[in-house]
């Protein structure tokens, strides 16, 4: 990052791709990495994706009924879908909706997702989104239920 190094100067490397890279490389990051695809081979993948479209197909379900209620919308295919499910509620802010589930221990994302051209061109000020993975069961998925009538009584009753 740093050719010299002088009490009244510093002289930085010219070269980008070594000024940008300070101090000790990322070890901790590449052990974390392995561990977790030895872990998940262990697991085996087509397992790992079973359990994701499981856990995505019960909350579509569950979020399904709620769209029908009018309550929310679901954003996205609903068919051959895996990782997460986003969802806009019709009436409270997705940061708000984020809040009340946090309140619970419902751990989900709110805002643009880094998709904010989507965003805009829909016209929403922001989604919630719920992802799934190997450590998530479908209780999980009932508590968002359960955290989003929470939403609906703090809001709206």
């Amino acid at each position: 990052m740093i050719n010299e190094v002088h009490t009244n100067e510093t002289k930085f490397n010219e070269d980008l791709s070594e000024r940008f890279i300070a101090g000790t490389p990322d070890v901790a990051s590449a052990v974390g990495l392995a561990a977790a695809c030895k872990y998940l081979k262990n697991l085996g993948m087509d397992a790992v994706e079973q359990h994701d479209r499981e856990l995505v197909n019960y909350a579509l379900k569950a979020l399904k009924e709620l769209e029908a209620s009018g309550e929310l919308k679901v954003v996205g295919p609903v068919e051959d879908r895996v990782g997460s499910v986003a969802f806009i509620h019709k009436f409270v802010h997705a940061h708000d909706v984020a809040q009340i589930l946090d309140s619970i221990g419902v751990a989900v994302r709110s805002g643009h997702h880094c998709c904010m051209p989507l965003h805009e061109s829909c016209g929403w000020a922001a989604t919630v989104r719920a992802s799934f993975q190997i450590y998530n069961e479908k209780t999980d998925v009932d508590r968002l239920v359960e955290g989003l009538e929470k939403v609906k009584k703090t809001f709206l009753v």
